[in-house]
């Protein structure tokens, strides 16, 4: 045998045992993305204990009866500020970090659960070593939901958010 015909004997030989061992893209794990619609988040969040308008409508109430009109008056105002601001979650394309603060202690569950690697909102765009899971549902059960409420949650399904200027229009009438 020549030394060209030996040299490549041996480097086919070699080869199985050289791609055992290369990474391969096929086997790497992929990065599970959990995602879900702030919408459904704001609809949960406004019908469950988590709200803390009664006690606004309480102070505002007790403001009123006490004669301090100065205080029905900002709390008349936080009380608008509040409500523009969850029908910007509620019907728009705005995070809802606020929202989630009160459940957060139980998301490292439900990301467990859901076999993701974090929880997001929105995603633009993935690669192909990212798998992206929808968590809403779960993420909604955190809030202990209504049928009521989860009715409105699921019409939310396969409807576009909302612009922020028609939200913001809804308000001025």
């Amino acid at each position: 045998m020549n030394r060209l015909t030996s040299t490549l004997l041996i480097g086919l030989a070699a080869l199985p045992f050289l791609t055992v061992h290369l990474p391969s893209q096929a086997t790497a794990p992929k990065v599970r993305v959990g995602i879900y619609d702030n919408r459904a988040v704001a609809v949960a969040y406004t019908n469950s204990k988590y709200n803390s308008v009664s006690e606004l409508v309480r102070d505002h109430e007790e403001a009123q009866r006490n004669g301090d009109k100065k205080r029905a008056s900002e709390l008349e105002e936080q009380g608008e500020k509040r409500q523009r601001q969850l029908h910007r979650q509620g019907f728009g394309r705005v995070p809802v970090d606020d929202l989630l603060a009160p459940v957060a202690d139980k998301l490292p569950t439900l990301a467990r659960e859901a076999g993701v690697d974090l929880i997001t909102w929105h995603c633009n765009w993935t690669g192909p070593g990212v798998e992206v899971v929808d968590v809403t549902d779960a993420l909604v059960r955190l809030y202990d939901p209504s049928e009521k409420a989860l009715g409105w949650i699921a019409s939310l399904r396969g409807r576009k958010p909302l612009d922020l200027d028609e939200i913001e229009k809804s308000h001025e009438h």
